[in-house]
């Protein structure tokens, strides 16, 4: 489990937990939507809440004490600055509210919001993460295990959400989290530049407003050549049309129920 692994193990190991976790998506949806008893609901949505901060706890353990070749540092490994993470735990958040039966009684409520934003930078970020992984500084069983729950859980909280809770994309989400992250980048650029670099002379890169990361996916070749900031300008036309893209279904559906 501790021992380096090489990058053809990584990818292996990495895809069969991506096929386990796509049988357990499809479970949790139809387990979403069947299920009538509160009661039930609540301990299975206490279980994925309580499994989602085990990874996390594990992937910090792994980081800081199993893994020998990792340098952790503030730089890189601050939770909660990275658009993956906002999604995973924005998405924990609205589960635990639900099963408290916390929301606002607005037309759009906190809950809402929280969805939104969790789907919006979940599906653009989660899927891309699991088809195209980044196995820089993953060197271990643990750390290729955390990678890929990392990203597989988001689009399990998610699909419970949307299953269990009724729970669908807004117009009103999309205008507010393309705004919302708008709004992270100016502050990432001077969180990073604030930082500096660890021992190892890796700038820090939260939000990846500093450079992008080094995979192949089809978005962010459309802007990879362009130096930082210049690629956040450039990139704003993707996120328009892939946030339209994803919320595409939604107003479809919307329309047919009507």
């Amino acid at each position: 489990m501790l021992q380096e692994l090489t990058i053809s193990n990584k990818y292996y190991y990495h895809n069969c937990i991506s096929f386990i976790m796509l049988g357990v998506w499809i479970y949790i949806s139809i387990k979403g939507y069947t299920l009538k008893n509160k009661s039930i609901k609540n301990k299975l949505s206490t279980l994925i809440i309580t499994i989602c901060l085990m990874q996390e706890c594990i992937d910090f353990i792994n980081r800081i004490f199993l893994d020998s070749h990792y340098i952790f540092s503030i730089q890189r490994d601050l939770p909660l600055l990275q658009f993956c993470q906002i999604s995973f735990y924005f998405s924990l958040l609205c589960i635990f509210l639900n099963k408290k039966n916390i929301d606002s009684n607005t037309k759009y409520s906190l809950n809402q919001f929280l969805f939104d934003c969790s789907f919006l930078l979940g599906f653009s970020g989660a899927f891309q993460g699991i088809i195209t992984p980044d196995f820089l500084n993953i060197n271990n069983m643990v750390g290729v295990i955390c990678i890929q729950l990392q990203h597989s859980l988001i689009i399990l909280n998610l699909v419970w959400l949307m299953s269990a809770y009724g729970y669908t994309l807004k117009f009103k989400g999309v205008c507010l989290t393309y705004l919302f992250i708008n709004i992270i980048a100016p502050f990432a650029l001077w969180f990073n530049k604030l930082l500096g670099e660890n021992v190892a002379g890796d700038p820090a890169n939260y939000f990846y407003v500093n450079e992008l990361p080094k995979v192949d996916n089809f978005f962010l070749n459309f802007v990879s050549q362009y130096p930082s900031p210049d690629y956040i300008l450039y990139i704003q036309p993707i996120f328009i049309i892939y946030f339209l893209g994803l919320y595409f279904p939604f107003m479809l559906f919307n329309k047919l129920k009507k």
